[in-house]
């Protein structure tokens, strides 16, 4: 090593006097960091390392690990621009180095940190479930998104996660899919004409060579976190790289600055002592100028999902199954796709329970000191392929099912409505499942109101078969005894948050016939009148009103207005704007339906009268209300540190609220 003044003469730098060392391990990479300026880190193809100071002196070193066979790649970072780390395990300054290492059949890695003092702290290893010999390349950023190119062209990407304080895990961000237009999926000897850089976030940037007649050099910013391609730009290969049976263009991405890249196109030779034919082998290095977003946002893909079309295998990367990264999870999948294939729900579920609570209680041996209970860790991808394998939605409705592992994922609200194709409740409901169903509008935050109204006209369907008598000659259908009520599958579709516009449109393709919505309007006229039937309770009783523990009286918090059997007031009127908005012509065309209409009518016009007569009571009861807000405001809040400044200033601050506030008034409207 020497030190060079770049700004000085050549006959002074030449003149320098350099120092070497003999380290104990071969030397495959030297790294630096920006908060370590005065350390290098020597690393070794078996993964040893060695920490040396500007002097080439020996700090520290670290062994490898017992099962490292090789090493694939090393990234080191700042401790600074690091999210996915522990903060109680790493230091607040220093260098975080993660090495991707080979230990037999499997992928690893490996992240430990340097602090100031030369002291290393190592994380636990984590694994990663693709095979060493099908990576191509492979990216990481700071913030711990990691990507994996194989040789069939499937592009995964993982996120580094805290799993505990020694330890971190990685976790799918999104499905992955199959490239295809590119060379070295054609040619098993083009693996060098593919590159990925990290970009920061989950930006990648790919450059690879078009499998065509004419190759090109082609550059695609991808945002892995959503799969989408952001940005393209194809490149002629230069003239002075010329590709041959022997010798291929190899290409390397390596970063310049924030918002540059350097493209290495280099000659490769399949035979490293083949001789020279006379020709010189030559090399090119390309500016690459780029715009990336410093973070990966749903509002930079929206719209780009057709971008990247052409060089997605749609087929292949519909096929394309993330494997999970705990091997206990495949192997109780496993069990339970045998057991569902056999016609043995029971037998699924016993696997399935078993292992969680095994999970639970390592999840609870783990995490001692933490208050609440233990409980296993239920990651997307697991509840997706549980779901899939116990509704099994591929084979006939009548195979045998058990609802207990559904209705276990339900409870404990890991389910969305996207895991399953189709829909969950049009899975659920083709299972005749309505239990799960009613629980799934309970704790599955995210149904459309497509799949919700659809649940709904097959219960109003149901109800009116079994309401309307039927012909003695008419054929005999089967009741389902499992669809609930319409009144309670009512309930919790009238109590699940929705929008007006999404609703009203779900109703007009659902609620198609006049009989339909006379039967659910039927059922919101009930409840209507039932709180119509309730005296008003103007002043709070005794039983209401409580003090805090700052001594102010105040009024209870009261438990969830409405029940099963009665929704609350609000839902039930916006449920009833939202379905006259959609249906309000068609029940005209239905004569049954006037009466009700004007029941409804002659209900809601005294609650107006009486709402309105209520509201001249705000503003003689306005200061009070707002007196007492101040009280238990300025109850909770530590006096002694609140200066309260001088007395004729807070009196002229009170005659200028004063003045600007603006007293009661009268609106009239005149109408000719």
């Amino acid at each position: 090593m020497w030190r060079q003044n770049l700004s000085g003469r050549l006959e002074e730098s030449t003149s320098q006097k350099k120092k070497t060392v003999l380290l104990q391990h071969q030397i495959s990479g030297l790294y630096t960091c920006d908060e370590l300026p005065t350390r290098i880190l020597a690393q070794s193809p078996q993964s040893e390392f060695t920490i040396l100071d500007v002097d080439l002196n020996v700090k520290k070193s670290l062994s490898a690990s017992q099962d490292t066979q090789t090493l694939l790649r090393t990234y080191c970072y700042s401790r600074s621009s690091c999210t996915f780390l522990p903060l109680q395990a790493s230091p607040q300054t220093g260098a975080v180095v993660v090495s991707v290492e080979v230990s037999k059949d499997s992928t690893r890695i490996r992240v430990f940190c340097v602090d100031n003092t030369d002291e290393v702290s190592e994380l636990d290893i984590s694994t990663i479930p693709i095979k060493p010999d099908q990576i191509l390349d492979l990216s990481c950023s700071p913030s711990g998104v990691m990507s994996f190119l194989t040789r069939d062209g499937t592009w995964s990407s993982y996120r580094l996660e805290p799993k505990d304080d020694n330890s971190i895990e990685s976790i799918n961000i999104s499905e992955p899919f199959r490239l295809t237009g590119l060379s070295f999926k054609s040619k098993a000897s083009s693996s060098e004409q593919v590159t990925l850089l990290s970009l920061g976030s989950s930006h990648v940037l790919l450059s690879a060579l078009t499998d065509s007649p004419a190759p090109e050099i082609i550059l695609l910013l991808w945002d892995l976190q959503y799969s989408v391609l952001l940005a393209s730009q194809s490149l002629a290969i230069p003239s002075t790289l010329s590709q041959t049976k022997d010798v291929t263009v190899k290409l390397t991405l390596i970063p310049a600055s924030s918002s540059q890249a350097l493209l290495v196109l280099s000659a490769h030779t399949a035979d490293a002592g083949r001789k020279s034919d006379g020709t010189s082998l030559r090399s090119s290095v390309l500016v690459v100028p780029y715009m990336c977003p410093a973070t990966s946002t749903i509002a930079n893909a929206l719209g780009q999902a057709s971008s990247g079309a052409r060089w997605i295998d749609q087929a292949a990367s519909s096929s394309v199954i993330a494997p999970s990264h705990d091997p206990f999870k495949m192997r109780v999948l496993s069990a339970m796709r045998i057991a569902m294939e056999k016609n043995l729900p029971q037998a699924a579920n016993a696997a399935f329970f078993e292992w969680e609570k095994r999970e639970s209680k390592a999840v609870g041996e783990a995490s001692k000191n933490e208050a609440g209970p233990s409980q296993a860790v239920l990651t997307h991808n697991f509840v997706r392929d549980l779901l899939t394998t116990v509704i099994q939605p591929s084979k006939p409705a009548n195979s045998p099912y058990s609802s207990e592992v559904v209705k276990y994922l339900l409870n404990h609200k890991v389910v969305n409505s996207s895991m399953l194709n189709g829909g969950l409740l049009a899975s659920l409901r083709y299972k005749n499942d309505w239990q799960s169903i009613e629980l799934a509008l309970e704790q599955v935050i995210d149904l459309s109101e497509a799949e919700i109204l659809e649940s709904l006209q097959y219960v109003v369907a149901r109800h009116r078969s079994n309401v309307v008598p039927q012909d003695d000659n008419a054929m005999d259908v089967d009741s389902v005894t499992d669809v609930p009520s319409l009144p309670s599958f009512l309930s919790l579709c009238v109590s699940y948050a929705t929008t007006p516009p999404a609703l009203r449109s779900a109703i007009r393709r659902s609620l198609k016939e006049a009989e339909d919505i006379y039967a659910v309007l039927r059922v919101l006229e009930n409840w209507i009148k039932q709180w119509s039937n309730r005296d008003p309770r103007l002043v709070p009783s005794k039983k209401d009103i409580v003090k805090n523990p700052h001594g102010i009286f105040i009024i209870k918090e009261k438990e969830k207005e409405g029940t099963r059997d009665l929704p609350s007031l609000p839902n039930v009127l916006s449920f009833l704007q939202t379905l006259l908005d959609a249906s309000f012509l068609t029940l005209l065309q239905h004569p049954p339906a006037h009466a009700v209409l004007r029941r409804i009518q002659a209900q809601i016009e005294p609650e107006i009268v009486f709402t309105d007569d209520m509201e001249q009571l705000r503003g003689p009861l306005e200061m009070f209300a707002k007196a007492h807000m101040k009280a238990v405001r300025e109850a909770g809040q530590d006096k002694s540190k609140k200066p309260l400044g001088d007395w004729r200033q807070r009196r002229k601050e009170a005659h200028e609220r004063a003045g600007l506030s603006i007293g009661l008034y009268q609106l009239e409207q005149l109408v000719l």
